[in-house]
């Protein structure tokens, strides 16, 4: 698959909240991201998430915290009890192409 935007590949920690068909489906969960772009990121979860969800995220950038909005556009499990996500922002964060 090729993309509009390199990602780099960066670890956050992530706070995020699934409201899979505009419901919320679990408490504000912790995971991790693995590669950040300006249009979204791959993450690492420890709970299946259907793609199409959307997700309210926090990334914790180590000196602040940015708030963003975006849709799971793949998901698989890894075969170690988490789940690999792909998500794409709403909105550009351009902030994360400086990170």
């Amino acid at each position: 698959m090729e993309r509009r935007e390199p990602r780099v590949n960066k670890l956050f920690l992530t706070s995020y909240v699934n409201r899979e068909g505009g419901e919320q489906k679990s408490p504000v969960l912790l995971g991790r991201t693995y590669d950040v772009s300006a249009s979204g990121i791959g993450m690492e979860v420890y709970q299946e998430v259907a793609v199409g969800s959307v997700m309210e995220l926090e990334i914790d950038l180590h000196e602040s915290l940015l708030s963003i909005k975006g849709t799971v556009v793949h998901a698989r499990p890894t075969g170690s009890g988490t789940f690999a996500i792909g998500i794409r922002f709403d909105e550009p964060q351009e902030q994360l192409n400086t990170v």
